[in-house]
């Protein structure tokens, strides 16, 4: 490795380091006022708390570590154009590439680093935050599930199985309550296709009843739909549904297996299937798109401020496609792959038009 090359990461490590602290700071105070409403109305202690954030860092530096790369590029490189480096380098004959070598070198490490996180600790991070917030801090009762999704509960006069909950539409999927009476003797079972959350209540959709009669027959009836009998809230079931963040390639490769095999339609798994391996791939688009901009700031004052500013507004820019293309797939709008590798694309292709600009 040249000496210029590690002088650069030296430079450029610096600087990403203190914005990566940063940034990590402050999601911490975004969240902290969030959570307070959760420490007054249930009283933990104050460890598990602590237990909680420490948990939720590794989300933090998911989502920050790009945008420090981006900063972390663009200001170390700010800093040497503003004492004339820069410019003794391109005096040397270094072009454009050269100097975003080294940065685009850590960019990809990033990226690497970032998808074996999203493969390992992300998942675990996410489920066990999420453990702690519904369990351990809000106490709601921890439930026994079986076969992945499927929900089990007990009541003391009825038995009540579900194959699936979606969080986002609030519908139940394959819902069976058999009731019995204080024997634990058979008197009904309701079937449902769908349930559907209105206001305050389930409506169950596709009902097939049975009823045993006092002569000990049963009677057997369609019914296009009826009001449930659930008590549970869909905020009950808040930890039931497998989210894709919760979950690694092979587990959600699995998850979309099993949705197809019981013939329902995992569109909005398969963009996160592919986003999971197309984001960590913007650590090495930011780190691209840090270099020609400080290249062509001159050592003027305003350069830092310039560059800071271009920073948030890049990174904005490409939050704001990534997410409106994730919503698209998810609505069937635009097909999968397409869904979570535009952003990647559009952004990748104007990062090799700049740099190929700066370096003829």
């Amino acid at each position: 490795m040249r000496i210029l090359d590690r002088y650069i990461i030296a430079e450029f490590l610096k600087v990403f380091a203190v914005c990566l602290m940063g940034f990590v700071l402050v999601s911490l105070l975004v969240e902290i006022p969030d959570k307070i409403k959760l420490y007054f109305r249930f009283n933990p202690p104050g460890g598990l708390m602590l237990k909680y954030f420490l948990v939720k860092i590794p989300g933090y530096l998911f989502f920050a570590v790009p945008l420090a790369i981006l900063l972390g590029g663009m200001l170390s490189l700010l800093i040497m154009a503003r004492h004339y480096e820069i410019i003794a380098m391109q005096a040397g004959g270094v072009d454009a590439i050269a100097i975003a070598g080294p940065v685009m070198v850590l960019g990809l490490a990033a990226s690497v680093a970032m998808f074996v996180a999203n493969e390992t600790v992300i998942p675990w991070s996410n489920r066990y935050s999420e453990y702690i917030q519904d369990v351990e801090i809000s106490r709601k009762p921890d439930r026994t599930f079986f076969k992945g999704d499927q929900i089990w509960l007990r009541t003391p006069d009825s038995i009540t199985h579900i194959s699936r909950f979606d969080k986002l539409d609030n519908t139940l999927e394959g819902v069976t309550v058999i009731r019995f009476d204080k024997d634990y003797r058979f008197e009904q079972r309701i079937y449902a296709d769908k349930a559907k959350w209105w206001g305050n209540h389930w409506v169950l959709y596709g009902v097939n009843l049975t009823r045993k009669m006092p002569d000990g027959s049963f009677s057997v009836q369609a019914v296009p739909s009826m009001q449930g009998l659930l008590a549970n809230r869909p905020e009950d079931f808040g930890r039931v549904e497998r989210l894709a963040k919760e979950m690694n390639l092979t587990q959600l490769g699995v998850y979309i297996a099993k949705m197809i095999e019981e013939g329902y339609q995992p569109t909005r798994y398969l963009v996160d299937w592919h986003d999971k391996i197309a984001f960590p791939l913007v650590c090495l688009i930011m780190a691209a798109l840090s270099v020609p901009f400080a290249i062509r700031v001159g050592p003027g004052s305003g350069g830092m401020a310039l560059g800071l500013a271009f920073s948030i507004v890049l990174a904005f820019c490409y939050w704001v496609v990534h997410t409106v293309f994730i919503a698209l797939g998810h609505g069937g709008y635009v097909p999968p792959i397409a869904a979570a590798w535009a952003a990647n694309v559009l952004f990748g292709l104007f990062a090799v038009i700049l740099l190929l600009h700066e370096g003829t």
